[in-house]
């Protein structure tokens, strides 16, 4: 909790980035820090959340693909029920899952954001040479109030606000020993 409300009281881009470099957050205490932010424990700083599923439309099977499948039956699928099986690979290959997490004073002045998808916490299909992470951006990072960033995350085709990375360090990503 401490390195959060660290990073927290850091206004400069440079520090901010500096402090980041090395720190490696882990999912317990990014959880700890959620939970703290929603029970209202890091006063005077609010905590609101946003979670998107975009699944691309054009993988949808169709009700005939989907009836398809249902009357295939055990054994080899063909037709319709083998594209409704390709589609439905496909949205979990495609499908992006989008949490977003801000701490925002109440005069929305000063705010801090995380956000992630699932390929960005995962060590497989990771688009950052050095792993794991979550996006961090700050009030001082965007030129744009809260209520603006707010509005582009929310659409339907949401824009996240350029953030730095942090290195992130996923509990169900550790090896376990036997």
């Amino acid at each position: 909790m401490d390195d959060f409300i660290k990073l927290m009281a850091l206004e400069r881009k440079k520090d901010i980035e500096t402090f980041c470099r090395d720190w490696v957050i882990s999912s317990e205490a990014f959880a700890d820090f959620i939970f703290a932010g929603m029970s209202g424990a890091i006063k005077p700083y609010k905590h609101w959340r946003h979670h998107v599923n975009l699944e691309p439309e054009h993988l949808w099977p169709t009700d005939e693909e989907l009836n398809a499948l249902g009357s295939n039956g055990l054994g080899k699928a063909e037709g319709k029920a083998l594209k409704a099986i390709t589609k439905i690979t496909q949205m979990f290959e495609q499908r992006k899952l989008i949490s977003v997490h801000v701490f925002y004073h109440p005069s929305k002045k000063f705010w801090h954001m995380f956000y992630f998808n699932q390929r960005d916490t995962s060590d497989d299909n990771n688009h950052w040479d050095l792993g794991p992470h979550i996006h961090y951006t700050h009030d001082s990072f965007i030129n744009a109030d809260l209520d603006k960033v707010v509005a582009q995350i929310t659409q339907k085709k949401p824009k996240l606000p350029k953030s730095i990375h942090i290195k992130y360090d996923y509990h169900h990503s550790r090896k376990h020993k036997a």
